[in-house]
């Protein structure tokens, strides 16, 4: 709202008393001290409106400017105004995983990482991990360095289609898709996916899969795009359901 914005709306304000037989052009003049001939020209607007004269008409008639200015206007004002509230951060694994690296013991609390998506609290079971380059998945983990996991014992319970998971066997944490089998499941990597006859079997029973799959791989993501919080660029992989 502009200075003439206000000053049209105060006028408007005390024609509309005076239309409605609350206030006469005299009395008005009277309550600012101008001459009548003086205030019915700022009332026709043939005289401009002297910042003197608006703040005694916003005097004698208790107002404020935010009584002139629309309350929606004044939301969104202080809404942009309103500074953004904290996000929740992760611990971040104290050591990689990947090829030759086992599942991490454990987190490291004063590396932290923003959660990418809003939450008013961290989520159970959420920490952020780096790897060690495995070309066996590098179609995926392109352009990635960090990525979102998810360790919470539902999703580690059952075989989600099409999810990204992080297995641990032969004492070595990576990066697979799974499907399950008649008896255990198959690990799939980006250069096996096309070929079943490539998959890993692993001989795991419904009961062990939680111990098996160490978590469920949420998003993807860039350590250098930390600052840009849940507007950063990644890939989900799945949904987050936001607290």
């Amino acid at each position: 709202m502009t200075i003439q914005d206000a000053q049209r709306k105060l006028l408007t304000h005390v024609r509309d008393r005076i239309h409605n037989g609350e206030l006469t052009e005299r009395g008005f003049a009277r309550l600012i001290g101008i001459s009548q001939p003086h205030a019915h020209n700022v009332l026709k607007g043939v005289r401009s409106l002297s910042p003197q004269i608006f703040d005694s008409i916003l005097k004698t008639f208790n107002m404020s400017l935010l009584d002139l200015a629309p309350l929606g206007e004044i939301e969104a004002n202080l809404e942009r105004r309103r500074p953004p509230a904290p996000l929740p951060e992760m611990g971040v694994f104290a050591s990689p995983i990947g090829p030759g690296m086992p599942w991490p013991s454990r987190i490291n609390w004063h590396d932290r990482y923003p959660l990418p998506f809003r939450a008013q609290l961290l989520p159970e079971g959420i920490v952020a991990a780096r790897w060690v380059p495995d070309l066996s998945m590098y179609s995926t983990l392109a352009g990635f360095d960090i990525a979102v996991l998810d360790r919470s014992p539902g999703v580690r319970a059952e075989i989600s289609p099409g999810a990204l998971y992080v297995v641990e066997r032969n004492n070595e944490a990576v990066f697979r898709y799974i499907r399950p089998g008649a008896h255990g499941c198959y690990l799939i990597s980006d250069t096996t996916r096309d070929i079943p006859a490539l998959w890993e079997r692993a001989k795991i029973s419904k009961s062990g899969l939680s111990d098996f799959i160490k978590a469920r791989v949420l998003w993807l993501g860039r350590q250098g795009d930390r600052h840009l919080g849940p507007g950063q660029s990644g890939r989900f992989l799945y949904q987050p359901v936001s607290s």
